[in-house]
């Protein structure tokens, strides 16, 4: 068909159902999948002070391929026989050797002195019960809280599990930061497609002035066409 045959503002109305809908599945893909994969969660408890506080906000990527000591993780604390998601720091993962003897002022990991410049007041022996000397089994985390004071973490937990630690598996996700390119990602997913969403609305918006005003001059046009040529003046003789 010919452009002779498409009604006016169909391209318009056409590119404003294709605007929506692509702008709709993109928002809604930023949206659902920062909400399910990079949620944001409120801190409980000032077990990981200075770092984290209570009632700050953290960012939880659910999508972590793995944990590396260092990392800031929210785990299932049923595996120590508690309730609830913790927070908790990576200091050992599986194979590695952490220990701590009366007297030192810091812990030894492999060892060699564990410098760790995150822990609170710069004492990451503080509230350490015992001596420990803990070899980490493969699958499993050594975790410490950066409030070494004030963090029920792997150091109590000797009692409940091999050596003070957690499976990797409890692990639901480790706290990253909104500069992250997932978090990143989302955000900008969610932003584009309200763009695009907008975008939509003023194409459809478009398309429907043109075709009012395309009707308007029809009916004008028609209305036109069904009085002499000669209405409101005065009648030419014999008519």
């Amino acid at each position: 068909m010919g452009t002779q045959g498409r009604a006016p503002g169909q391209r318009l109305g056409v590119a404003s159902v294709v605007l929506l809908v692509l702008g709709g599945a993109v928002s809604c893909t930023g949206g659902v999948g920062g909400y399910l994969f990079t949620p944001t969660r409120v801190v409980v408890s000032d077990s990981m002070k200075p770092t984290y506080t209570t009632g700050g906000s953290i960012v939880v990527n659910m999508l972590a391929p793995g944990v590396e000591r260092g990392d800031v993780v929210l785990f299932d604390s049923s595996v120590w026989g508690e309730r609830g998601l913790f927070l908790e720091r990576v200091v050992a993962v599986g194979g590695d050797r952490i220990a701590y003897q009366r007297g030192d002022r810091t812990l030894t990991l492999n060892g060699k002195p564990l410098e760790e410049p995150y822990v609170l007041d710069g004492d990451p022996v503080a509230g350490s019960p015992f001596a420990f000397d803990v070899t980490v089994p493969e699958g499993r985390l050594f975790l410490l809280g950066d409030a070494r004071g004030n963090s029920a973490d792997s150091r109590y937990r000797f009692e409940k599990t091999e050596g003070g630690t957690a499976p990797v598996s409890a692990v639901k996700g480790t706290v990253i930061g909104t500069g992250h390119p997932l978090v990143v990602g989302f955000r900008t997913a969610v932003f584009a497609g309200a763009a695009v969403l907008a975008a939509g609305a003023v194409s459809g918006f478009a398309a429907l002035r043109l075709r009012r005003r395309a009707g308007a001059a029809a009916a004008a046009a028609a209305a036109a066409a069904q009085q002499p040529a000669y209405a409101g003046q005065v009648p030419p003789p014999g008519a």
